[in-house]
């Protein structure tokens, strides 16, 4: 049994990475959940992948499993909270949860045994998403993508030869998820400049110190996990997700909430593509180039109006106004924050430089790993690509270059300078 050693402190108390590491699942559960009954969620495919196997072992190690609870096949499992009710009730009295499957399955698990009372035990079917250690669950609800609190798993237990029987897709996703963190690192720098986030230093250093190190090698299975996995112990540290994302996961998420058939990873993909675009081209700009290119301050009814005809499609939820309307700054408010902008603008510039890989870079990255380069490549046309980047910022209070951008005044200038990029 390869135990992978865990940071002090998480909730997860148990990892297992290992070939054949389903072969451990009976003795994980009599020593974390002693004189428990598993009960194994999966749905059609992960059951074929992993979840019979996993309840045959149960079986004959004698831990009398309940019978499993399955989801189809088809179509498509999404996130959605309106499973979790479904599964609260039915799990058995006293059963300990072992979610089989990708990220859909342990986001739903995870919510589900927090709403119950209990923890659960993580089998992941693909290496595709950094949620499997993470502490809160991404769920659709009420149309509006939210990150809704639950403990981590108590155990994980990887088996590397499932997982390199996933589709190679699936492994390229997780990369795509693992490499936002570059991004998502420089929205962290930026939302701290501002005041909006402080970095906390020993999160930091668990995920992006030795993240470049973790990407070089798009085949190599265990970096790609202990990558996922540090980012999931991370956001435990933080009770945030604030680690593992920032522009690059909310445009995913807009595209999430309006069904764009691609996986998590390949929206994330191209969400990162998108914000390293936009931080290129913002701090490029001199100071004086910014307030020549900036648009005068909304006040508050120019600013509904925009909220409302970017939400006008009305699959973002009933939240997602107020979310936005929460954001608003008076125009004094606003020009104060411009000149706090334009002191900051050259520091901060080499900072995000430092921490983002430029974006030719990432592209080439991006094909060597087999994630999509294009948004086209995710069934998206060029006015759902920009609408989606509009509409990213309204839909969480997280600070990010969309909201720099937006408040200095030069979103619109500079949406159209990203474009030549994915000619």
């Amino acid at each position: 049994m390869n135990r992978i050693p865990i940071p002090a402190g998480m909730e997860t108390e148990c990892f297992i990475l290992d070939s054949n590491a389903l072969q451990d699942v009976p003795k994980v559960l009599s020593e974390i959940f002693p004189g428990r009954r598993p009960w194994i969620v999966a749905d059609g495919n992960t059951w074929k992948a992993a979840g019979e196997r996993v309840q045959n072992l149960l079986l004959e190690g004698g831990l009398n499993p309940h019978e499993p609870y399955l989801f189809p096949a088809e179509p498509l499992l999404h996130p959605e909270n309106c499973y979790i009710e479904t599964l609260v009730n039915a799990r058995p009295a006293g059963a300990v949860p072992v979610a089989v499957g990708g990220g859909t399955i342990n986001d739903l698990v995870k919510r589900s045994s927090e709403v119950a009372g209990t923890r659960y035990l993580c089998i992941p079917t693909a290496p595709s998403v950094d949620g499997y250690t993470s502490f809160g669950a991404a769920m659709l609800v009420d149309g509006l993508k939210k990150t809704l609190p639950c403990a981590a798993p108590l155990a994980l237990v990887a088996d590397t030869d499932v997982l390199r029987s996933a589709p190679p897709a699936m492994a390229a996703a997780g990369y795509a998820d693992l490499f936002a963190k570059i991004p998502a690192g420089a929205d962290w720098i930026i939302a701290d400049a501002f005041g909006f986030h402080p970095i906390r230093e020993d999160v930091w250093a668990l995920v992006q110190k030795p993240l470049r190190n973790w990407l070089s090698d798009p085949a190599d299975l265990h970096a790609l996990l202990a990558g996922l996995a540090a980012t999931g112990y991370a956001m435990q540290l933080c009770r945030d997700s604030r680690p593992a994302s920032g522009a690059e996961h909310l445009i995913s998420h807009v595209w999430e909430m309006e069904g764009v058939d691609a996986s998590h990873g390949f929206k994330v993909a191209v969400g990162t593509l998108a914000s390293t675009a936009l931080m290129q081209e913002y701090f490029r700009l001199s100071p004086a180039e910014l307030e020549a290119m900036a648009v005068p301050p909304r006040t508050r009814p120019e600013r509904e109006q925009e909220i409302d005809d970017l939400l006008r499609p009305g699959v973002y939820g009933t939240e997602a106004r107020e979310i936005a309307l929460s954001k608003f700054r008076e125009p004094a408010e606003c020009f104060a924050f411009r000149r706090e902008a334009t002191a900051k603008h050259a520091v901060l510039g080499r900072r995000v430089e430092e921490q983002l890989i430029p974006f030719g870079e990432v592209r080439e990255m991006f094909r060597r790993a087999g994630c999509p380069v294009h948004y086209r490549e995710i069934g998206v046309e060029l006015e759902q690509f920009l609408h989606a980047i509009r509409t990213a910022q309204l839909i969480r209070t997280r600070y990010t270059v969309l909201d720099l951008l937006y408040e200095t005044g030069v979103f619109e200038a500079l949406l159209p300078k990203i474009i030549p990029y994915f000619n």
